[in-house]
């Protein structure tokens, strides 16, 4: 559209000076020739052809004018405000139910975790460790015996299954071995305990 309003001036004003030039060179032509009265009988004429030929392209700049004003208003856009609700429960909230319930399960399993394993790992590494220190002094305990005897100590492995089936007799002399050693340790802690007095 600016192009079309720029071009109608550029054709005004070269139309203008164009007009101007004949009339320039027709004037000098009439001086030679013709007298001053024809010239400006024939003035009005080629002035009403330029008002003329200016009228026409101010009509034509008040058209572009109108189609760009048209345009831009078919163009405007619309001021739109977006007001956003979050919801977070309810029909039309982006988590359902079952996503919730899912969060909850994962914040009470990693709490638990949080709280029990290390705990647990601990426990178990301690475990372990005992475990290792029993089979290390039983293995120590057989080779020993094997050493003494030159023989393979049926004792020791007969004790070992019996153990292992935990067997009532045993178990129970173990309790009761168990609490006398327990009493005797306690005994000699209190002598020594009253001998330091």
């Amino acid at each position: 559209m600016e192009n079309n309003t720029q071009e109608a001036i550029f054709n005004l004003m070269q139309n203008i000076v164009d007009k101007s030039d004949e009339i320039l060179v027709k004037i000098e032509n009439n001086k030679n020739s013709k007298p001053e009265s024809d010239f400006l009988t024939n003035l009005p004429i080629e002035f009403n052809k330029l008002l003329l030929q200016q009228n026409n392209i101010l009509k034509q700049i008040d058209g572009s004018k109108l189609e760009l004003t048209n345009s831009l208003k078919s163009n405007k856009g619309t001021n739109e405000t977006r007001n956003y609700e979050y919801i977070i429960f309810g029909k039309d909230s982006p988590l359902n139910t079952r996503f919730i319930i899912y969060m909850i399960a994962f914040v009470i399993i990693s709490w638990a975790a949080i709280k029990y394993v290390p705990p647990f790992l601990l426990n178990l590494s301690e475990l372990k460790q005992e475990k290792e220190n029993y089979e290390l002094f039983y293995n120590y305990y057989y080779l020993k015996q094997f050493e003494h005897r030159k023989e393979i100590p049926n004792n020791v492995v007969n004790l070992f299954n019996k153990i292992k089936n935990k067997e009532p007799t045993i178990m129970n002399e173990y309790k009761m071995l168990d609490d006398s050693f327990n009493k005797e340790i306690r005994k000699q802690e209190l002598e020594n305990e009253l001998k330091k007095l």
